[in-house]
This record gives structure tokens, sequence and C-alpha cells, in this order.
């Protein structure tokens, strides 16, 4: 895909976002004094900005509910130039909510997620999405009902369109077809892949084999602070992280994702492209925000250059 001759469709989660943070270390069983905050959030909502911030067309397709919530997040994604016309809204449920509890070093102590509203992208309301799709590439998180990305993973199989697609979680990468021929880029971290291949002890390295294997044209495997796996047909290239001070771990993983297709998207190779992505990680770890709001190729490169190598380190708590 060039930027300039298409746009990319971002389909899944859109949601707010309450962070709580401690103030000391948490200790189960008792109050726990925390600062607040509200932010959007949800993964395809994520990487939709990060996009959006990289300077592509981006369009998100999700399911708000009618209340105070649904609506500041509709406003916030027209201000930010995303496009919301493929955006649902329904009265019979709340919109999708995510709480994380972190602690003093940003960490992620607990997460609840109310994503119920989520059922409502089905395969029918799905058509509708893709019948305004023409060349774009497509996005989606796993929160999507199975039937859904079944019916997704088709259609990218049939149209020979670009379909990327995030695990999410060890229970949602379930969700999957087991044939991903289709899947043109498959994000998902090594517990996840080890779960869909149903193989709890393999290694990184044969668990991204095993996932081109089953069709997908790429993995990005990532490894936490040991950086991520880029596997093509080309070859498994391992990738290290880059050097950060965590502020805030959340949305790492979404400014990865979005990071690494906008450069594909400008014809770089997958570990290149990948590589820009573990810089877009790490500058999120730093930030306070979800989507770190400075971002652009020109910082991404420099990052890369000046502290591609090292490992993460934690603010002092």
């Amino acid at each position: 895909m060039e930027p300039e001759v298409g746009r990319v469709i971002c389909i899944g989660g859109a949601a707010v976002d309450r962070k709580y943070r401690a103030c000391a270390p948490i200790r189960p069983g008792t109050s726990n004094p925390v600062t607040s905050e509200r932010s959007f959030g949800g993964v395809a909502r994520n990487v939709a900005e990060t996009l959006a911030r990289l300077g592509l067309k981006v369009s998100l397709a999700s399911v708000l509910g009618s209340d105070d919530n649904g609506r500041a997040l509709l406003e916030d994604l027209e201000r930010l130039g995303i496009d919301t016309k493929p955006m649902t809204v329904c009265d019979d449920h709340a919109t999708a909510e995510y709480v994380a509890v972190l602690q003093p070093d940003g960490e992620l102590a607990l997460g609840l997620a109310n994503m119920a509203i989520l059922d409502r992208l089905t395969p029918a309301l799905l058509r509708g999405i893709l019948s305004d799709a023409g060349s774009a590439w497509l996005f989606a998180d796993c929160n999507l009902p199975s039937e859904t990305l079944h019916a997704l993973v088709a259609f990218a199989r049939q149209h020979s369109v670009m379909l990327a697609l995030d695990a999410v979680s060890t229970p949602k990468v379930m969700r999957l077809p087991r044939d991903l021929t289709g899947v043109g880029t498959l994000f998902l971290n090594l517990d996840e892949a080890r779960a869909f291949m149903i193989q709890p002890e393999a290694a990184a390295e044969d668990a991204a084999g095993a996932l081109l294997a089953c069709g997908a044209e790429r993995v990005v495997l990532t490894l936490g602070a040991d950086g991520l796996l880029a596997a093509d047909p080309r070859g498994i290239e391992r990738i290290a992280a880059v050097s950060a001070r965590i502020v805030d771990a959340t949305g790492a993983g979404d400014s990865l994702i979005a990071t690494t297709l906008a450069a594909l998207g400008k014809g770089c190779s997958l570990p290149d492209a990948a590589r820009l992505g573990t810089a877009a990680a790490a500058l999120t770890v730093e930030s306070p925000a979800s989507v770190r709001p400075d971002l652009s190729f020109a910082l991404l490169e420099a990052t890369l250059s000046l502290r591609a190598g090292a490992g993460f380190e934690r603010e002092p708590s």
C-alpha cells in the first residue's frame, strides 16, 4: 500500500480507558491510594490514532453506546481527523470500557475490560463496512467475535487485500481460523502464539515458523524486553528492543502495530518496519498517554538511531 493512494480501515475495539496508578506498590486485599485519569483507548482505536498521527488516511469501524462516553469518544475521533462514517451507535449496550490498575512504575497490575458491546460487530455489520473498502488495507483486533474474524479473513483471501490482525490476548487469539491464508500480517506475543499452535513449550522461532506454515504471510511475534521476531518467507529475524524508561506501559503494543503497518505502507521491508515499531513502543511507554501525541517518522528514526540495542529501565518509584 502507498499511503497516498489508499487508506487503512481499523475494525475492532474503541473504549474509554480509566487508569488508576498506585502511589505505592499495590497490596492485595486492602485499599490502595491512587491517582486516576480518563482517556480513550481500545486496540483498533489506538492503532487508528497512531496511523493518523503518522500521516495516513484512516477510518475506524467500531460500536459505541448512545451514552456520554460514546459521544465523547466520537468527538475525539473527529478531532483527530479519523473518518467515523463506519462507526455504529447502539442503544442497548454501554460504550466499551477498560480499567488499568498500574503499579507506581507504570507496569500493569490488573486490567478489567467490559467489551460486551463489541459482540455487535457481526458479519452482517462487517459486510456493510467492507462494501466501501476499495483498495484500503484492513486492520482488525481479536476483540471481534470469532465468526466476524472468520468472515474477515475469508474476505481478504477472496479479494487479495492486505489484512493485519492483532491477537489481543491468549483467549482471544483462539477466535481466529486455523487456516490463516489471507492474513497479511499477524501481530501476537509468544504466549498467544503458543496458545494458537497448542504448543505450550514452543520456542519463539518455531512458533513463528509454524504460524507462517498456517498461511500467515508475515508474523511479528513480540517478546517483551527481548524485542521481537519478524518472520516472512525470506526468513525469521530477531530484532532487539529499543531502550526506554517506562512511565506507563499502556498502548505500547498498539503503537508498534500501527508504526510497523505505516512503514510497510511506505515500502519498508518487514524487519525495517518492525524496527521502527520497536522505537514507537519505546517512545510510547515513556509517555503518560496511550498514544504519544508527538509521534512522527522523524522522531522514530532519530530514536532508533540513538537508542537501538539497549534495554528497558523503570522510572524510580
